[in-house]
């Protein structure tokens, strides 16, 4: 009788295990608060929402949309991008973890993000915070430095 391999315990039952105890650790590591931060910031770079956190990715996703803007041919195309819905807030002193009303809402053309988009469109060209303004209906009551 051949009683080698008995007693030993199988390569599926050790992977089996090893998963078993990441997921474990995983499941403790976001109840108790350690991954929320990091999924909530993942999901706002993929909703767009970016919630008082890096000026420097707010600028690089704006950067993004003025790109698909720019393939855009009439106003009513131009209404309905990125570049025109998103609105970012950006926490100026993330110390404070405050977002105040000063720091929300902004538009990638506002201050402090500042992505110059020159579109050329059927009836002329956008390019400057008042006309991307108008363009994209938003309300003048919106905070913006005019540069």
């Amino acid at each position: 009788m051949n009683r080698r391999g008995q007693g030993s315990i199988s390569m599926n039952t050790i992977i089996a295990a090893i998963v078993a105890i990441i997921v474990l650790l995983l499941i403790v590591i976001f109840l108790t608060g350690g991954l929320g931060n990091v999924f909530g910031k993942i999901r706002d770079v993929f909703t767009g929402g970016i919630a008082g956190t890096d000026i420097e990715l707010a600028k690089a996703n704006c950067q993004n949309y003025c790109e698909i803007a720019k393939g855009k041919t009439t106003r009513d195309e131009l209404k309905n991008t990125a570049y025109c819905t998103r609105e970012v807030n950006i926490d100026y002193s993330p110390k404070d973890n405050q977002i105040t009303t000063n720091e929300q809402n902004l538009h990638c053309w506002q201050d402090p993000i500042n992505i110059d988009c020159a579109v050329t469109l059927s009836d002329g060209v956008i390019s400057s915070d008042g006309l991307w303004a108008s363009a994209c209906g938003v309300s003048s009551t919106t905070p913006t430095t005019i540069r």
